[in-house]
């Protein structure tokens, strides 16, 4: 099973699938969720963290952006969650360099 989470108030349509309700959770099968997540849309939702995907099979490795976002974390740094990788690793090295 696949555990989706939306972060957002409104609800969110899988493409072909179910609506998960806003600030909810739904659990598929492994082989619906295959068909759906490379889709654009998912794919966007996920980028920008409005939707939240745990147990996935195929899960890759943590990103560099999930590996700066938890550097910055371990320094307290704050930042918004639209920056871009490149600026969350210039604030990193700036941390670091003081």
């Amino acid at each position: 099973m696949v555990k989706l989470e939306n972060t957002r108030p409104g609800g969110f349509g899988i493409p072909g699938g179910p609506v998960i309700a806003g600030k909810s959770t739904l659990e598929v099968e492994q082989s619906d969720w295959d068909t759906v997540k490379d889709h654009p849309v998912v794919v966007a939702w996920i980028k920008a963290e409005h939707l939240i995907v745990s147990g996935d099979d195929d899960d890759p490795k943590p990103s560099e952006r999930d590996d700066l976002k938890k550097q910055a974390a371990e320094l307290g740094l704050e930042y918004p969650k639209n920056i871009s990788t490149e600026k969350l690793k210039e604030l990193i090295d700036a941390k670091l360099a003081s």
